[in-house]
């Protein structure tokens, strides 16, 4: 009999042991869930912000008085949203490199200008061509190997539709790529012509058709400015393409964003259109 109270007792502490450890499981796994619903809650909060920093920015844009209206010309601002810290900044679309507008010349010297080399500019000049025209003897050159062949009929189409479109043409890179995407644009519309102040230096030595050279090219290919004079803000937005971009970061060092190009309307009820977001 003592023998067997000794059994019991021995599988008595090993039901104790094995209850506590599917305890402990069903513990461990609701704090990982309740970590995991926080993060995203947290997350949501971000993502929230950036598109508060969005609205922000067309508000402050749509300003019927011109003084109080938001720069265009690419320069960062701070707003604290709720406590978090948005970087917003907005860029005309006017002071970029218009992708299916650039004849020979002004192609040239947005390749050099970003860094590619004389034979390698010619190159890339003879492939842009073919996408701006969806010239069928050389679409094939254009794309850079590509085999889908609706790909390659974008191709023959004629045309950009996105900056990325660039990476199709068979001598770009990444690294060239990086450089020279952020003075181009699609969006140049019909609302003006190119507009000098609000551009960067690479978007200036483009569509002034030169190749600089020496220190005039390593500014642009690092995307530095030269110093420009300062000009009043524009009296009219209306119709204008504009890219915003808004970085939100939180106390605990995340960040999300959000890129959108909007075009203001004028109009009371509907005041602006988003072109493209991502």
């Amino acid at each position: 009999m003592v023998r067997d109270r000794g059994y019991a007792l021995v599988a008595a502490i090993t039901a104790v042991a094995a209850f506590a450890y599917i305890a402990f499981q069903v513990l461990a796994a609701d704090r990982g869930q309740i970590a995991g619903v926080g993060a995203r809650v947290e997350q949501a909060k971000l993502e929230a912000a950036a598109d508060a920093g969005l609205m922000i920015a067309v508000h402050a844009l749509s300003a019927a008085d011109p003084e109080s209206r938001w720069s265009i010309d690419g320069r960062p601002r701070e707003v604290d949203f709720d406590g978090t810290t948005l970087d917003v900044t907005v860029e005309d679309e006017r002071g970029k490199v218009p992708l299916d507008g650039l004849n020979p010349s002004q192609s040239r010297a947005f390749f050099v200008a970003g860094g590619a080399s004389d034979d390698r500019a010619d190159e890339l000049v003879d492939e842009l061509r073919s996408f701006q025209t969806g010239d069928d003897d050389r679409a094939d050159n254009a794309a850079n190997g590509a085999s889908d062949t609706s790909y390659l009929a974008q191709v023959r189409q004629g045309g950009f539709r996105t900056v990325s479109d660039l990476m199709a043409l068979k001598h770009m890179d990444a690294a060239l790529f990086q450089r020279i995407a952020p003075a181009a644009t699609v969006f140049f519309e019909e609302s003006g012509p190119f507009v000098p102040n609000n551009a960067s230096a690479l978007a200036r030595a483009t569509m002034a058709g030169d190749e600089p050279d020496g220190t005039d090219q390593q500014n642009a290919a690092d995307g530095q400015e030269q110093p420009s004079e300062e000009i009043a803000p524009d009296i009219n937005l209306i119709g204008r393409t504009l890219t915003v971009r808004v970085v939100a970061r939180d106390r605990r060092g995340a960040q999300t964003h959000r890129v959108a190009i909007v075009e203001l309307t004028g109009d009371a009820q509907q005041s602006y259109w988003i072109r493209y977001a991502e």
